[in-house]
């Protein structure tokens, strides 16, 4: 079961949870905006909507059907919208109560969080990519990343055939060592299949950088 941490507060009255990143959903005419979002878990959800319309969560098969049945432990937000503190992951469906059987509703695809942790370990003297562990895997796989100096640094997986299918670090990282976690999934959120992927590091642009590539079996 999906769940939200829900804050009803009016924008009006400037009060809103605060969370990872804010995103803002509004409405054009008899259509929010935007219709699909992507967030990561933890993230705040504005919805700034005119006094007429509303948000509440759905279960799939009411929202196929343009119904207004809320989902247990859904968020129902009243006129004019509010706030919503994201906290399950997965796709959140919703619907605007009074306009839903005109077809006026949208979803949420809550990503998780990326687990990027620093190690209690010395620094490190040079920069490292380590196999992960386990390998295979299912559903989820870590991997230790050392940085030798400070520089921006990029975590991708990639499928075999050089898609890249989800970036897990893209930031400047201090020098230090840290755990990159997987949980199988691309950029949508949307679990892959069983296969053979190869996570690549790129760390640094002195002297040509850092790079180094290790290969990910995923066994569902």
């Amino acid at each position: 079961m999906k769940y939200f941490l829900c804050a009803f507060a009016l924008l009006a009255a400037g009060v809103f949870t605060a969370g990872g990143t804010t995103h803002t959903i509004m409405n054009s005419g008899f259509t929010f905006s935007p219709t699909t979002l992507t967030v990561g878990e933890g993230d705040t959800i504005v919805f700034s909507l005119a006094s007429i319309h509303t948000a509440r969560e759905v279960s799939q098969s009411t929202w196929n059907v343009n119904g207004t049945t809320p989902v247990g432990g859904g968020f129902d937000l009243p006129d004019g919208g509010g706030t919503v503190v994201i906290t399950g992951v997965g796709v959140h469906y919703y619907v605007c109560v009074p306009h839903a059987s005109i077809g006026m509703k949208g979803t949420i695809t809550v990503n998780p969080v990326t687990d990027v942790r620093p190690v209690e370990d010395p620094l490190p003297a040079r920069f490292l990519l380590e196999q992960n562990y386990p390998n295979p895997f299912n559903p989820s796989t870590t991997m230790k990343i050392s940085v030798g100096r400070t520089a921006f640094t990029v975590v991708s997986v990639y499928a075999a055939d050089g898609r890249r299918v989800k970036t897990l670090v893209s930031e400047t990282l201090a020098p230090g060592s840290y755990t990159v976690t997987w949980d199988g999934t691309d950029e949508r959120g949307t679990g892959v299949g069983s296969d053979v992927y190869f996570v690549r590091m790129v760390s640094g642009t002195e002297n040509g950088g850092f790079r180094a590539t290790r290969k990910l079996l995923l066994l569902r």
